[in-house]
């Protein structure tokens, strides 16, 4: 009767959100994710700069470009090393082996770090997407038409949200948390220059998701918010990628030895 109560989903739910809940407190613990939001902030801020420059009409976009990338670059590089750095935090002090010798499957632990991980990022994105309009309102930009800027930082936090789940495949087979960390940034780029590759030896970045199609500037500079039909499908690429890494991940941590 005990191992029934274990099994059933609302059991795998409740493990699982205290997993994810533990990670993101843990998170938010580290000098390192607050350094991450305290320098994104003061970048998005010090857009405030342009002022001196006369840009014309495209002081605006310049803005907005800027501020969606500093969320894309923070984003990725706190993607990578938050995602390698929690993991194997309790790996290397055991706790890991601990929290696993408990009824926790080894996949519910693993998704249960990567939730974490996501709302972490989730924080990361709505901060500094909070300041950035601050910024814009500012500067007299209408950020209520259509959208555009909501659907722009959705698809940069889905774009973060595939980084780390890159990282979290490595660190499901990893020993250490340096090449975790270097592999999920060098994952991500390879994904980042995927709409570049052509055929011969790059054909098998083919296979590998393309986070170019998660740019948001093409959505600044139409104006307009995109198309329902191809925002529901990207949401439908970016969750297929999401499920496949997260299988693998879980199946690669479900051989590790502790």
């Amino acid at each position: 009767m005990t191992d029934a109560r274990h099994n059933v989903p609302a059991a795998s739910l409740r493990r699982i959100r205290l997993i994810a809940r533990h990670t993101l407190g843990e998170a938010l613990h580290q000098r390192l994710i607050l350094l991450f939001g305290v320098t994104g902030a003061a970048l998005v801020l010090g857009s405030l700069w342009l002022r001196d420059f006369n840009f014309g009409g495209a002081e605006l976009k310049f803005i907005g470009d800027f501020g969606l990338g500093v969320i894309g670059l923070g984003g990725t590089l706190l993607a990578a090393l938050a995602t390698a750095h929690l993991f194997f935090g309790e790996i290397t002090s055991r706790a890991a082996a601990c929290v696993l010798t408990r009824p926790v499957r080894r996949w519910e632990y693993l998704i249960g770090k990567f939730a974490g991980v996501t709302a972490l990022l989730t924080l990361f994105v709505l901060t500094l997407a909070l300041v950035l309009a601050a910024v814009l309102a500012g500067r007299g930009a209408q950020l209520g038409a259509g959208g555009v800027f909501l659907q722009a930082c959705a698809l940069q936090w889905m774009k973060l949200t595939l980084v780390a789940a890159m990282t979290m495949l490595v660190c499901s087979y990893a020993g250490s948390v340096l090449f975790a960390s270097c592999a999920g940034l060098l994952l991500a780029l390879a994904a980042q220059l995927r709409g570049f590759s052509g055929g011969g030896n790059w054909s098998w970045l083919r296979v590998w998701p393309e986070l170019g199609l998660f740019d948001a500037e093409a959505l600044l500079a139409a104006g307009h918010p995109a198309a329902a039909a191809w925002l529901l499908r990207l949401a439908a690429y970016w969750a297929a990628y999401l499920l496949l890494f997260v299988v693998i991940a879980s199946h690669a941590f479900k051989r590790r030895e502790f």
